[in-house]
């Protein structure tokens, strides 16, 4: 008598599968749990907050010149530096006027280095090309920081804004090393003639200036349509802020910071662990409410209620994770924003691409045009959108599972 064994696979796959989803759902769930200080010996999953990382300064910046075009130029430009660099929150404001000189007085908020905002508002970064003068020779020259001297050289027409751009790159250097240098990009318009400007300066030093400061150049022999200017500089912040100086428009007029104070960073504190447990009971009241109001099924709710606890467990996870510092106060605002996104999707899928297509044109609007918090919360937003669809998607499957099981 032979014993028949009628064994299907897809059933036991199916087992694993959930299993394995629960599992991963669990895990992070509980990492996401706000308290959850260890969950191994060796690792900690405390959400780090950027509350003790604030610090806030004044700055009184002299403008000479009282023209208000210039002025409120200069003003746009020192706003675009911080911003690009970061800092949560600029205020600039024109405090006082004489005869002659005009003065902004420059507020920060911010958790990036307040000695780097310092040097983007001192710094003017005036860019000039300069020609060796032909009566120097810098090989037979006493003086071995002669090439250094801005007195050796003679100015040019080629400024800063005859460039386009101004990258900042690595490139292999002769000793086979890698360093930085500064690419000067002319504008189309300009890139023959400052071509030529190079070929009658082949096997010749030419000077960058910056600020008064001079970085010499030596134009190759062989044909070269890449201006590359070496950048004795390797932290990755300070090429972020000479990267910001370079490209953040000119300044049309001298000026100096005549008085600077450090201020209490105003910090918005909130406590996110009552108000982790207070979103997760609104969620359910929410859920609650709908179900009994307004005639769903469990089955109807059951996808966009497991998709909001997957994408912000996953959200703060990652968080916690890799250690990425938070304002706390976004988080109760991010919550309510996904919620509401996922249940509005789920309720209307004739309409899911205009829904998701709008949000996220919303977002890349004020990615591009927003500052401070708001493009902070965007950056936010913009992968939890994708997130959320990827968890709608895993929820609507593993349910689907545990009904056939």
């Amino acid at each position: 008598m032979k014993l028949k064994i009628d064994f299907k696979i897809k059933p036991v796959l199916n087992y694993v599968l959930v299993i394995l989803a629960t599992s991963l759902g669990i895990t992070a769930g509980l990492i996401a749990l706000p308290l959850t200080e260890r969950i191994s010996e060796r690792t900690t999953f405390n959400l780090l907050t950027k509350d003790d990382f604030y610090s806030s300064a004044e700055y009184y910046v002299s403008l000479d010149t009282i023209d208000n075009k210039e002025v409120e130029q200069t003003r746009n430009i020192f706003f675009k530096r911080l911003d690009r660099f970061g800092v949560e929150k600029i205020s600039i404001q024109k405090t006082d006027q004489d005869s002659a000189t005009t003065t902004l007085r420059i507020v920060v908020n911010t958790t990036r280095d307040l000695g780097f905002v310092r040097e983007l508002i001192l710094n003017k970064y005036d860019v000039t090309i300069l020609e060796k003068k032909d009566d120097v020779d810098f090989f037979e020259n006493e003086d071995p920081y002669a090439y250094l001297n801005p007195e050796n050289y003679n100015a040019t027409e080629w400024t800063k804004s005859d460039f386009r751009n101004i990258h900042i790159t690595e490139l292999r250097t002769t000793d086979k090393s890698y360093s930085n240098f500064a690419i000067f990009k002319p504008w189309t318009n300009k890139q023959g003639a400052f071509n030529d400007f190079l070929a009658d300066n082949k096997g010749d030093y030419i000077g960058v200036s910056t600020d008064g400061s001079v970085m010499p150049y030596l134009v190759p022999l062989e044909e070269n349509n890449i201006f590359a200017v070496p950048l004795p500089v390797e932290d990755e912040t300070q090429v972020e802020a000479i990267s910001i100086l370079y490209n953040s428009g000119n300044i049309p007029v001298n000026y100096s910071i005549v008085e600077e104070n450090r201020l209490d960073p105003q910090v918005i504190e909130i406590d996110h662990i009552k108000i982790s447990i207070g979103l997760f009971v609104s969620l359910i009241l929410v859920y609650l409410y709908i179900l009994l109001t307004q005639k769903a099924t469990i089955e109807t709710l059951a996808v966009p209620f497991l998709a909001t606890l997957l994408t912000l467990s996953i959200y703060l996870s990652v968080l916690k994770f890799f250690n990425i510092p938070v304002d706390t106060f976004l988080l109760p605002i991010i919550g309510i924003i996904v919620a509401s996104l996922i249940k509005i999707v789920s309720a209307n899928d004739d309409s899911i691409f205009y829904i998701e297509g709008g949000f996220l044109v919303t977002l890349s609007v004020i990615l591009l045009f927003g500052y401070g918090y708001t493009e902070i919360l965007a950056n936010h937003l913009f992968p939890l959108v994708v997130l959320s669809k990827i968890s709608l998607i895993a929820s609507g499957w593993y349910i689907n599972k545990l009904r056939r099981i």
